[in-house]
């Protein structure tokens, strides 16, 4: 006869030493040392995604993870360069500046106008009342770009400042 000195019910060994899950699901990671996620590029994601899977994408070289329907890349929180760029001068009839160009082809765009900094010479413009961000307008290249609401004066430079919320 064998004696059972400890109750075992509630931890199931998953795979080798270290990983563990519990009654409730949880899985208990035993190492101090690293983990492996799942590793592919872009076209072995998996065929019937779920809401939280994380894996390292190859293809775009970041972790990514399926949240909301969607699989996107997982950012961290280093410094990003703020952008200058200069939409050229204002001629007093053009009255949209584009495209925004930030170097960031995941997030091309900032999320508001509000997230950016605008002069025409060197008097700041104010989000909503000055300018707002649109997409793609009419006769214009794709792309986001800055509607005045007047047009800037002939010979004023338009600059923005943007990255501010990467």
């Amino acid at each position: 006869m064998k004696l059972i000195k400890a109750q075992s019910t509630n931890l199931r060994s998953i795979e080798g030493k270290g990983m563990k899950y519990d009654i409730n699901n949880i899985i208990r990671m035993g190492s101090e040392v690293a983990m492996v996620v799942p590793v592919g590029d872009q076209a072995s994601r998996p065929v019937f995604s779920e809401e939280g899977m994380l894996r390292y994408n190859t293809t775009v070289e970041a972790f990514e993870m399926y949240s909301s329907g969607a699989w996107g890349e997982v950012r961290k929180k280093e410094p990003t360069e703020i952008v200058q760029q200069n939409l050229g001068n204002g001629d007093a009839s053009e009255t949209v500046f584009g495209p925004l160009v930030n170097g960031d082809a995941n997030f091309p765009a900032p999320k508001t106008a509000k997230n950016i900094l605008v002069f025409v010479e060197n008097v700041f413009q104010i989000a909503g009342t000055n300018y707002t961000l649109v997409q793609n307008p009419a006769g214009k290249a794709p792309g986001f770009y800055l509607s005045f609401s007047s047009a800037p004066d002939l010979g004023k430079p338009v600059t923005v400042l943007h990255n501010f919320d990467k």
